[in-house]
C-alpha cells in the first residue's frame, strides 16, 4: 500500500498531540485541516498557537508525499499572505503582530540547491521555516527535523 499526501495529513490531524510530540513533531495548539484562505488557496494542516511570548503563531504546515522543495515553500508562502491580508482586511488587525511560520513536511528534502538554507536565514521572530522528513513503518510514523545545512566544501 502506498502511503498517500492525505494519509499524512489524517495521521498528522487526527493524532494525540503527546504521542505526536513524542514522535518529533510539536503542534500544541488549535490544528485546522485542508483551511480555504480565500483566493489564496486550501492549506493542508493550519496549526495555530501562543508562543513562550504569548504571541499568536499562524503555522503552515504543507505536506508532500515526497520531496519538498521551493515550490511547496512558495505554496506555503502564498497562505501566509492571504492570512495577512485576512487579518489586516476583514480582522482590521495589524499583521505584525504574529509570528509566521512555514513548515514542509515530505519523505526527503530538496538538497539540489540553495533552498535549503532557508531555515538557516529567516527571521525566527517573524517568520520561522523548518523541514521535516517523515518515516512511516508497522511502528507508526516518526519526524526528524532538518536544518542547519551548508555546503560541503564552505571554501575558507
Amino acid at each position: 500500500m502506498e502511503f498517500l499526501e492525505k494519509d499524512l495529513e489524517e495521521v498528522i490531524y487526527l493524532a494525540d498531540k503527546v504521542k505526536l510530540m513524542e514522535k518529533g513533531l510539536d503542534l500544541n495548539g488549535k490544528l485546522f485541516r485542508q483551511l480555504r484562505i480565500g483566493n489564496y488557496g486550501i492549506c493542508d494542516l493550519l496549526h495555530v498557537y501562543k508562543n513562550y511570548n504569548n504571541i499568536i503563531c499562524f503555522e503552515i504546515l504543507e505536506l508532500k508525499k515526497d520531496k519538498i522543495g521551493i515550490s511547496a515553500f512558495l505554496q506555503a508562502v502564498n497562505y501566509i499572505r492571504g492570512i495577512q491580508i485576512y487579518l489586516k482586511n476583514v480582522k482590521k488587525r495589524n499583521y505584525y503582530n504574529y509570528n509566521y511560520e512555514i513548515t514542509l513536511i515530505g519523505k526527503k528534502v530538496d538538497d539540489s540547491g540553495s533552498f535549503i538554507y532557508l531555515p538557516n536565514i529567516c527571521d525566527k521572530n517573524f517568520l520561522s521555516i523548518n523541514f521535516y522528513t517523515y518515516s512511516y513503518n508497522e511502528n507508526g510514523i516518526y519526524f526528524n527535523l532538518h536544518n542547519d545545512y551548508s555546503l560541503i566544501d564552505n571554501g575558507f
